[in-house]
């Protein structure tokens, strides 16, 4: 018979292992030692990369989730005749989950595996006080500046998007979308909407790949497939405890 049991468990191992040199990482990466070492050239070619190169994914992602959002629910609430207060659902909807776990984490996905493949290489023969200093460092800098303005811009796409296709579904017209919208979205589905896709996310994005690119027990392939799991699971995981500490109370 099976040890389930044990396959089961060392499972679990295997996925919290990158977890915790996740974590160690971070830590070596923020000591003071390490910043006066920082590597301003990687800096500034991963800002490029996560940057303006990753702006059309951004950009496609959240035209396509904005319609799809703006069609399922402009035709079920014009079934009740509210839909001219579908601006203030779709925003929200936006604000708060659906542009963080999908254009975010699409984004983030793309960040994980190319960091953990670029790392594998990049950590040979580098101990982990290097491999945090000089890689991990720049990169998770760059990663959470470069998603202030992609935060930003998938939102003005995503919002007008849906403004511009709510009227050909029924909806009054794109003002009145957009008023809606203005009335019912309080500061505080703002500042979701951000947190998750300016801290949480693309925080979770580099130290998944970097650690996954550290780890030299797995080949290229299951090392990435691996890591974009985690990154997933973690990721989603963190934007519902976050939204729970927010709303739960409501």
């Amino acid at each position: 018979m099976l040890d389930t049991c044990g396959f089961e468990n060392d499972i679990v191992i295997r996925w919290m292992q990158p977890l915790g040199r996740s974590v160690r990482l971070l830590i070596t990466a923020l000591h003071p030692r390490g910043l006066s070492r920082f590597d301003w050239g990687l800096f500034a070619s991963k800002c490029v990369w996560l940057g303006p190169q990753s702006l059309p994914l951004v950009a496609i992602s959240a035209v396509f989730i904005s319609l799809t959002l703006t069609l399922q629910a402009v035709l079920e609430m014009r079934q009740l005749r509210t839909q001219d207060l579908s601006g203030a659902v779709i925003a929200i909807g936006l604000l708060r989950e659906l542009g963080p776990i999908t254009v975010s984490m699409a984004w983030a996905a793309r960040v994980t595996a190319h960091l953990c493949a670029e790392g594998r290489d990049f950590g040979i023969e580098r101990s982990d006080s290097d491999y945090a200093t000089y890689f991990v460092l720049p990169n998770l800098l760059a990663g959470l500046l470069m998603s202030i303005p992609l935060a930003a811009y998938g939102l003005v796409i995503g919002f007008a998007t849906a403004a511009l296709f709510a009227p050909t579904l029924g909806v009054s017209s794109t003002n009145d979308f957009s008023e809606t919208a203005r009335l019912y979205i309080r500061n505080k589905d703002v500042m979701t909407y951000f947190v998750k896709l300016i801290l949480i996310n693309p925080t979770i994005a580099v130290l998944v790949g970097s650690a996954y690119g550290r780890d030299n027990g797995q080949s290229q392939k299951f090392a990435t497939a691996n890591a974009v799991t985690t990154l997933f699971i973690a990721g989603f995981i963190c934007n519902w405890l976050f939204t729970y500490a927010v709303f739960g109370n409501e």
